[in-house]
Formats: structure tokens, sequence, C-alpha cells
């Protein structure tokens, strides 16, 4: 009595089938997910754009020596967002020669009807802003804290 076993060799349709579908799932997740990383890097270079530009237009409005020119702004021609407006409004701190600036800057692509604005609030050292009189008046004051301060911490 001779039993005979037989032996498979190989897959069989159902095998072949269900692995072609894992395959093809595989392959779509896969796939989506460069183009969402795709898209994610180009959003991220765009965004790397625009904020060199407003750098860009930031030095360009610092090196704006008079206050007033300052102030009224002006336009720049960027590199990658069109033009660029911006004004600022200068108001004075209490310490000599320091100013607290809002820098508004205002991007208009050329293709694009729109605008997009940005708002940056800075604080400036700036001497050749300070008038004299209030210099010498701000720096009194503050003499005076430091005075007032020694003091106070002298008889602790």
């Amino acid at each position: 009595m001779k039993t005979s076993i037989q032996q498979r060799t190989g897959f069989t349709l159902l095998e072949i089938t269900v692995s072609i579908a894992l395959f093809g799932l595989t392959m779509v997740v896969i796939t989506q997910a460069f183009v969402n990383t795709l898209i994610s890097l180009d959003s991220i270079e765009s965004e790397s754009d625009v904020q060199s530009d407003i750098r860009f237009v930031r030095t360009i409005a610092l090196e704006e020596s008079d206050r007033d020119e300052f102030e009224n702004g002006g336009n720049v021609e960027t590199l990658s967002s069109g033009t660029a407006t911006w004004q600022a409004t200068v108001e004075e701190t209490r310490v000599s020669d320091l100013f607290n600036v809002q820098l508004t800057i205002e991007l208009t692509p050329p293709s694009e009807n729109s605008s997009q604005v940005f708002s940056q609030n800075l604080m400036i050292l700036r001497p050749t802003w300070s008038d004299p009189v209030e210099r010498s008046e701000l720096i009194a004051e503050a003499r005076e804290r430091l005075l007032e301060r020694r003091q106070h911490n002298q008889y602790r």
C-alpha cells in the first residue's frame, strides 16, 4: 500500500488576488502621503518667500534715518511678492533714544488683486530721532529713579 501525498508548489488564485489588493492599497496610502508632503513643502517654500520679502522690506524701512520720512513710509519692489508698501507709527518710551515702532507692511502680488498685510511691533534704539531737550529730561528722570532705588536698598 502506497499512499501518495500531493505537494503544493506555487500560489493559488485567491492568494495572488489578496496580495495584489494589499499591494494596491499600500501604494495608494504611500502615494497620498507623498502628495501631501509635496503640498506641504510647496506651502513652506511659499511662506518662506513671503517672510524673506518682509525681512527685506523691514531692512529697507529701518535704513531711513529721518523720523518723518520713516513714519510716512514708502514703496519697495520685492523679488517674489510684488510691490510692498510700508508705513510706521513711532512712539517714544521712557528710555532715552528708545522708540516703540509699529511697522505695517502690505504686500501686493502682481498677479492678484488682493493684498496681504503684516504688522510688527519693534523696539528701536535711534539717538538721531530724539529731541535733545526730551533726552536730557529722560536722563534726569532715570538718574532720579536710580538714586531713589539706591537709597531704598541702602536702608534695607
